[in-house]
C-alpha cells in the first residue's frame, strides 16, 4: 500500500492530471453531429478529425518515453498540460473548421506526453509491491477520464456548444499550475544522467519493430487488441443507439456516466485481488472474455438497462485489464520504463486511430459489423494469451 503523504500527493497530482487530459478525448464525441451541422461538413472528415488524436499519439508516444527518461517526468508532464489547455481554447473559440484540426493535435500531443510521464512517475515513487496499487490508481484515473469525458460532453452541450471546452480549459489550467508548484522531480539527477546516455534516436518505425521482438509483446499486443474494441465503441456506441433506439444525448451521456463510475469503483477495490486470488495472466484472460461477452450481447438487446448493464460489464473489464498488463510491462522492461510507457502508449495510439476509422467504415456498412469486429478483437487477446501463457510467465520468472 502506498503509505508515504509526499507518495500520496504526487500519486494524486498525477491521478488529476491524466484525468482531466483523458477526459478532454472525450468531450468531442457526442458534440461531433453539432461540429458537422456547424462547419457543413460530412461523417468521413468526422471520422478524421477523431483519428487524428491518435495519429498524434502514435507518432509522440516513444518519443515522449525517451523525453521522459532524458528530461526527468515533471517537465514533459507541465508541457503535457500547456498543450491541453491551449487545444481546449482552440474548440471553444473555433470559427473555421481546420481550427478543430488544431486543437485535436495538440489535444494527442498533450496525452502523448502526460501518460508516459506519469506512469514513469509512478513506478519511480513505488516498491514493486507498491506498484500494482499506485499503476490501477493512476489507470482508473485514465480509465475515468477516457469513457467519462463524452458523458460530460453531451451534459455541457445543452448550455452552448462552447461551454464542454471552456471547463475544460480551466481545470487543464488548474492541473497545471498543481503541476508546476506542487508535483516534485521523481527521477534523481544521477539516474536521469544515465538514463539520458543510454536514451535511443531509433525512430518510431524502428522502436515499433523493436517492441514485436521483445518479451513484452503479447502484453503490447493486448493492450492494441483491447484499445481496438474500446474505441470503436466509443466512437460508434453513440451513432447506434441513436438510429436502433432513438436515444438523445442524455441517454448516452447517463450510460457512459453511470458505466464509468461503476468501472472505476471495482477497479480501485478489487484489481488487487483479482491479482492476488488468479494471478495477473488468469485476470487479463478473464477480462477479456467478458469484453468479448459484453459486445457480443448487445448485438441482441433492446432494453435501456440491459445495454447499461452491458456497458457496466465492458468499461469494468478494460477498466481491470489495463493496469494489470501495465504491471506485467513494468516487470519485464526492468530498466527500460520510459521506452515501455511510451511504447505502451503508442500500441493504445494505434488502437485509438484503426478502432473509429474501422468502425466507421463498418457503420456505413452495417450498424452490427462494428461490435462484431469488438467480439473478435476480444477473442484474438484470449487466444493469443492462451497461447503464449507460459513463455510469458517463463520470461517474467527469468527477469
Amino acid at each position: 500500500m502506498i503509505s508515504k503523504p509526499s507518495k500520496i500527493n504526487t500519486l494524486f497530482i498525477l491521478m488529476v492530471c491524466v484525468f482531466i487530459a483523458t477526459a478532454a478525448f472525450g468531450l468531442i464525441i457526442p458534440i461531433l453531429p453539432a461540429f458537422m451541422d456547424k462547419f457543413n461538413t460530412n461523417g468521413q472528415m468526422m471520422g478524421l478529425l477523431v483519428a487524428t488524436y491518435g495519429i498524434i499519439q502514435l507518432f509522440l508516444s516513444p518519443v515522449a518515453g525517451r523525453f521522459a527518461d532524458r528530461y526527468g517526468r515533471k517537465r514533459i508532464i507541465v508541457m503535457g498540460l500547456i498543450c491541453l489547455t491551449l487545444s481546449q481554447l482552440f474548440f471553444a473559440f473555433s470559427v473555421h473548421f481546420w481550427v478543430l484540426f488544431l486543437g485535436r493535435f495538440l489535444t494527442g500531443i498533450a496525452v502523448s506526453l502526460l501518460i508516459p510521464g506519469a506512469m514513469a512517475c509512478i513506478i519511480d515513487i513505488t516498491t514493486e509491491e507498491e506498484r500494482t496499487k499506485g499503476l490501477s490508481f493512476l489507470n482508473a484515473s485514465i480509465s475515468f477520464g477516457f469513457v467519462i469525458g463524452p458523458g460530460i460532453g453531451g451534459f455541457l452541450t445543452e448550455y452552448g456548444l462552447s461551454v464542454p471546452f471552456y471547463f475544460a480549459a480551466v481545470l487543464s489550467f488548474v492541473a497545471f499550475l498543481l503541476s508546476f508548484f506542487l508535483l516534485p522531480e521523481s527521477l534523481e539527477k544521477k539516474t536521469q544522467m544515465a538514463k539520458a546516455e543510454t536514451v535511443s534516436t531509433k525512430s518510431m518505425i524502428q522502436q515499433l519493430l523493436r517492441s514485436v521482438q521483445v518479451p513484452y509483446v503479447v502484453p503490447l499486443l493486448l493492450v492494441f487488441l483491447y484499445s481496438v474494441s474500446l474505441y470503436i465503441f466509443e466512437a460508434i456506441f453513440g451513432l447506434f443507439v441513436d438510429k436502433q433506439f432513438g436515444y438523445t444525448a442524455k441517454d448516452i451521456a447517463m450510460v457512459i456516466t453511470i458505466s464509468a463510475l461503476v468501472s472505476v469503483i471495482v477497479q480501485l477495490t478489487l484489481t488487487n485481488k483479482f491479482v492476488s486470488l488468479f494471478g495477473e495472466s488468469k485476470v487479463m484472460n478473464g477480462t477479456m472474455i467478458a469484453g468479448g461477452i459484453s459486445f457480443l450481447f448487445l448485438l441482441f438487446t433492446t432494453r435501456f438497462w440491459s445495454i447499461l448493464l452491458l456497458t457496466c460489464l465492458l468499461y469494468t473489464a478494460t477498466s481491470i485489464l489495463r493496469p494489470v498488463i501495465n504491471t506485467v510491462l513494468s516487470k519485464l522492461a526492468v530498466n527500460e520504463q520510459g521506452f515501455i510507457a511510451g511504447m505502451n502508449n503508442a500500441y493504445v495510439s494505434l488502437g485509438s486511430v484503426v478502432g473509429p476509422i474501422l468502425g466507421g467504415i463498418l457503420f456505413d456498412i452495417n450498424t452490427y459489423f462494428p461490435y462484431i469486429v469488438g467480439v473478435l478483437a476480444f477473442l484474438s487477446g484470449t487466444v493469443l494469451l492462451t497461447w503464449k501463457h507460459r513463455s510469458l510467465v517463463s520470461t517474467r520468472s527469468k527477469s
